[in-house]
């Protein structure tokens, strides 16, 4: 199901490509480059993240005068010959429809059609929570975003007031990072470092225990239509802007319904794996101010599960697939000041709603539970930049860090060196756990276009 995914995916951005290619004079933007995170072979060395390359385009289009035309394409192969693609924007706009547009004041009604994002969470966005927007998910340091396909209208007043209606009949899944499912053989593996399999085996009466998994794959129709309703409601002036959002919406990431059945000589288990996809309500709001290059924001979160599938003990302790779901609630905030010389910020979230890290056997561990974030960026002169990013969990100790120094070669050419380390607490029980050993030291070079 996955390969068809990426199959219609590409097809998308070459139609895409292809509409958009007889406008010479608009902005286009990309890079195409490599990395090693093999400087240091003491650190990180797993397959799939040894080395990569990567590919990316950027096409924007906007006139007040004219049809908006966006597309945003990525691009990733690793050292497991693993290709990941993310379409993060395709669309084409319309300014005018009922109201005028006012280029200036940003005034009247506007209406979107294709992928995009919707920028209704604060949260969602900064700390890659995936529930509102698909996220890209080459790699979980720097998740980003992408859209989700639909029809968007946006309508602002001359006194600030605005509203925004968001309505979908297709659902795209979150694709990265994949699994490899083997039907001859009965296996889920990965080529991602950043992905997580079931287990292979297990342990029966003291002996190892092969797990065969058959997965019962449902028709492409079941889950590419679906549908997503919401709406953003709001003001803002010049300095302050407040917003709230519903939508009901497919969840990103596709659930799993497990079966198991154990022979009678306990040589083999068998696990039957249903995808299921199931919806979620999430809702928000935020306060914001904005001064210049300054920006605050005062957020918060809550995504209201439709289906609360039952925990299979049986399944869990044979493949360690966990299927329960709980209600999620965040608040936080943040401020920043970035421009073109530097950029600084911090961040902070907290899960609100109720988690017992010992009991509760949810489908996917919290992200983050109790968590700051800094980030500090400095630009000297032309061609060097050097960044620096923190974001630590007081509550599990959790942490990220990612150091960069940059040096601009020429005018397309760009190398880079940096860091990326994890860190995890010493009971191995939290989100980032499965990944302690994805550390990196790389060195990389990008042709900019």
């Amino acid at each position: 199901m996955a390969s068809l995914t990426n199959k219609q995916v590409f097809s998308l951005c070459l139609t895409m490509m292809m509409s958009s290619a007889h406008a010479l004079n608009d902005t286009i933007q990309g890079s195409l480059g490599g990395m090693s995170n093999q400087v240091n072979r003491d650190i990180g060395d797993v397959p799939g993240n040894r080395y990569n390359g990567d590919f990316n385009f950027n096409y924007h289009r906007d006139s007040s005068f004219e049809v908006e035309r966006k597309f945003n394409l990525s691009a990733q192969i690793n050292d497991q010959s693993l290709t990941m693609y993310s379409l993060q924007e395709a669309y084409v706009g319309y300014k005018g429809i009922f109201r005028g547009w006012n280029s200036v004041t940003k005034t009247g009604d506007q209406v979107k059609f294709g992928r995009q994002i919707l920028p209704w969470s604060e949260l969602d966005k900064a700390w890659g929570l995936g529930k509102l927007n698909n996220r890209k998910n080459f790699d979980f340091f720097d998740p980003g975003q992408e859209g989700l396909i639909g029809l968007n209208y946006e309508n602002k007043s001359s006194s600030g007031f605005f509203w925004k209606a968001f309505a979908s009949g297709l659902y795209a899944p979150e694709m990265n990072p994949g699994l490899d499912v083997n039907k001859s053989d009965n296996t889920i593996t990965s080529r991602n470092p950043w992905a997580n399999p079931p287990a292979a085996t297990t342990v029966i009466d003291g002996n190892v225990t092969p797990i065969q998994y058959i997965v019962q794959y449902p028709s492409i129709s079941d889950v590419v239509y679906r549908y997503s309703l919401g709406a953003n409601v709001g003001w803002e002036n010049k300095h302050w802007a407040a917003d709230g959002f519903f939508i009901r919406k497919p969840e990103n990431n596709i659930s799993t319904n497990v079966e198991v059945a154990l022979a009678q000589d306990a040589a083999s288990v068998k696990a039957f794996i249903k995808p299921e996809v199931y919806y979620h309500d999430v809702f928000g709001g935020a306060l914001k101010y904005r001064n210049a290059d300054v920006e605050m924001n005062v957020s918060g979160l809550a995504v209201y599960p439709n289906t609360f599938p039952d925990g299979n003990q049986d399944a869990t302790t044979y493949t360690e697939i966990k299927t329960e779901k709980r209600r999620e609630a965040y608040l936080g905030g943040g401020i920043s000041k970035i421009n073109d010389k530097y950029g600084m910020g911090f961040n902070y979230v907290a899960r609100v709603s109720p988690f017992d890290r010992q009991r509760d056997s949810l489908a996917q561990d919290p992200r983050w539970n109790q968590a700051v974030h800094g980030f500090l960026s400095r630009n000297l002169g032309r061609k060097y930049r050097l960044s620096g990013d923190l974001k630590y969990d007081m509550l599990t100790t959790d942490r990220l860090v990612m150091l960069r120094a940059g040096y601009k070669v020429s005018k397309e050419l760009l190398m880079s060196l940096g860091v990326n380390m994890i860190g995890t607490p010493n009971s191995g029980k939290s989100y980032w756990s499965p990944f302690t050993n994805n550390d990196a030291v790389f060195a990389g070079l990008r042709y900019i276009f």
